[in-house]
């Protein structure tokens, strides 16, 4: 397994691991998000590669923190193949995702996730996350 940026070439395997995740789309969609965040020097999108095949996708997004001295950086996506869960795949994104945000001199990495997902909160404390506390959305 080999992580790297995600191209324009993955456009189709990332569109399927979005509606794993429930946000159903289709490639040309993704196609013009990938535009958008690789014109954004914010955001970097990486996905897991196991024998030519994407697995698994993560992003980043840096902002600046009123909180902290420092910037914060919040996973914007992350999501791997169910057929490959629990094989290091999800580990091996976050851990690319954290050294980004290392390397931009971030003193915050966060997470938001559904509240159904408990599988991924387990997943998450393994790791060494800690639930600071919810998260409210509205459709505009």
């Amino acid at each position: 397994m080999r992580i790297r940026d995600a191209a324009h070439a993955d456009s189709p395997e990332v569109a399927r691991l979005l509606e794993l995740l429930g946000y159903p789309t289709d490639g040309d969609a993704v196609l013009r998000r990938l535009a958008r965040i690789e014109a954004s020097a914010a955001d970097r999108l990486f996905v897991a590669e196991d024998d030519g095949q994407v697995v698994g996708l993560a992003g980043i997004h840096v902002s600046p923190s009123l909180e902290y001295d420092g910037d914060s950086a919040k996973v914007s996506v992350i999501v791997v193949d169910e057929a490959v869960r629990r094989r290091g795949v999800g580990r091996a994104l976050l851990d690319a995702v954290e050294a980004e945000a290392r390397k931009r001199g971030c003193v915050l990495l966060f997470l938001t996730t559904a509240t159904r997902r408990k599988d991924a909160h387990d997943f998450y404390r393994r790791l060494g996350w800690d639930e600071t506390g919810l998260r409210f959305a509205k459709t505009l």
